[in-house]
């Protein structure tokens, strides 16, 4: 068992530099989901902000939420309630689901700030 100490000691190492490498490198790509967001239905204006922590606020109300999944492409948040919000990076686009609609209706986000840009990553 001695020998192989070394040899397991490496490896865990190697192992544990290549986890958070990738795990950077995704939660980089999936800072496109950080910012203040807004769409506009017939009877309001609904504003979101993400922060670097995953944490949610609608309409500058914070909303007590579990990170559930985390791509490039996904974020997908369970609310308080056990409801999912799911924002999703399409065409180059961000869109927004909330399971609680009935209709499953898709939101389409815009920024608030003029100057975000949305990069789809390849």
């Amino acid at each position: 068992m001695k020998k192989h100490f070394p040899l397991l000691l490496g490896i865990s190492v190697l192992t544990g530099l290549v986890g958070t490498i990738f795990w950077h490198k995704n939660k980089q790509q999936s800072s496109v989901f950080i910012g203040s967001w807004f769409y506009q239905t017939p009877l309001e204006k609904v504003h979101f902000t993400i922060n670097d922590n995953w944490q949610l606020t609608r309409n500058l109300k914070p909303i007590q939420t579990t990170l559930v999944e985390l791509t490039p492409e996904h974020l997908i948040l369970l609310d308080e309630l056990g409801y999912k919000l799911t924002f999703v990076l399409k065409d180059g686009r961000l869109h927004f689901y909330d399971e609680t609609e009935i209709d499953g209706s898709c939101h389409i986000l815009s920024p608030t700030s003029p100057k975000k840009e949305i990069k789809a990553f390849q």
